[in-house]
């Protein structure tokens, strides 16, 4: 029993020996190239801004008697927002009201005048004159009524302007002005913007290779879809929207093309003035070299690309590649690689220039 352990000192150096002390190649996930057929996308930056921004003024002048919303509430078009002193313009609506009757009963008058004379003057007893006097009496009369009618309009359009209301959906700002301050015509009373839905400006630059594309110049009769990345709404969804603009010139500064798209934002998870991403579909591709990302490392060479191909022996092959676009299945291979090539497409730190490596089937992991 006390040469066990010699014996089994010998027999682990014996199998050692028969091996060559090598370690056994490593195991990694193999794929045979196959062409096929992807989207292609593209990320571009852009910022938020408000659908719509309105700031709201006074149009009548008068004391500020109340602001009626809460400041950063969400309102809908036509809630209240402010009232001003109505007093003075309801008296002015009584005038006008009074002066209204006034022109009613005086056409009235010279209605009946005109019967008068035009049948006096039908049976001669009435002058040519006294006919073209009624006539006229009346003709002012009826524009004295118009006047009076057009004069109780702006004094009612004045006193619904004591009521100041939202004109359009959205949040409300700070107020400008505290009740109890004369305010005058024009002056501002508080800024609402409309955020959901919210737009999106980006750029892309002249030189882009798919400045021609129609993703990239979207019309309102043809709008592109995209989708800001990284960001979702409060149950997970995705924030999407439509590109439908497209600047009709470069910009000087940056040598670059406006986009502007118009995006769902439900919980109001986007706010203005914020940096995004927005991701579109440029192009599709068919019969093209695909690979997913993992596959990919760097070379030796400044900026290159490489990646590890398997031969017939099962030894790994350095290839420099070319690479493209992104795509919905993968980065597509623009050269380096060939239809039937076998890949290596994870574990790229195990596997070694022209060392043995044990493919695997991706489908049934690779035995780590």
């Amino acid at each position: 029993m006390a040469m066990a352990p010699a014996a089994l000192l010998a027999a682990s150096l014996s199998a050692q020996a028969q091996s060559g002390g090598q370690q056994p190649p490593p195991k990694v996930p193999v794929i045979e190239i196959q062409p096929s057929s992807a989207a292609v996308y593209k990320e571009y930056t852009g910022r938020t801004e408000a659908n719509r921004h309105v700031e709201v003024r006074a149009q009548v002048n008068g004391i500020l008697e109340s602001r009626d919303y809460v400041e950063g509430a969400r309102l809908e078009a036509g809630d209240p927002l402010f009232k001003i002193d109505d007093r003075p313009f309801q008296a002015a609506v009584h005038e006008a009201e009074a002066d209204l009757a006034s022109a009613r009963a005086t056409l009235a008058a010279a209605q009946r005048d005109w019967r008068r004379i035009s049948s006096l003057f039908d049976r001669g007893v009435a002058s040519e004159k006294q006919r073209d006097d009624a006539r006229s009496a009346l003709e002012t009369a009826q524009a004295g009524v118009k006047v009076a009618e057009a004069q109780l309009e702006s004094a009612q359009i004045d006193l619904d302007y004591t009521s100041v209301t939202a004109p359009i959906p959205g949040i409300a700002s700070r107020r400008a002005v505290d009740p109890g301050n004369l305010i005058g015509v024009g002056d501002r009373l508080v800024s609402i913007e409309e955020i959901d839905p919210i737009q999106v400006t980006l750029s892309y630059p002249v030189d882009d290779p798919f400045a021609d594309s129609t993703a990239l110049n979207p019309t309102p009769e043809r709008t592109t879809p995209a989708e800001v990345v990284g960001v979702t709404g409060p149950e997970g969804e995705a924030i999407t929207g439509e590109l439908d603009y497209r600047a009709s010139s470069i910009e000087r500064g940056t040598n670059s093309i406006e986009l502007r798209g118009v995006f769902d934002n439900p919980g109001d998870v986007l706010r203005p003035n914020r940096y995004v991403r927005v991701r579109l579909k440029v192009d599709e591709v068919s019969d093209a070299v695909i690979i997913p990302e993992t596959a990919i490392g760097t070379g030796a060479e400044p900026n290159s690309t490489v990646v590890y191909v398997i031969d017939d022996e099962n030894r790994a092959d350095q290839r420099r590649v070319e690479l493209g676009p992104m795509s919905d299945q993968g980065r597509i291979i623009l050269s380096g690689l060939e239809p039937g090539d076998r890949l290596v497409i994870d574990g790229l730190l195990k596997v070694r220039p022209g060392a043995p490596v044990d493919p695997q089937d991706p489908q049934q992991g690779n035995g780590n």
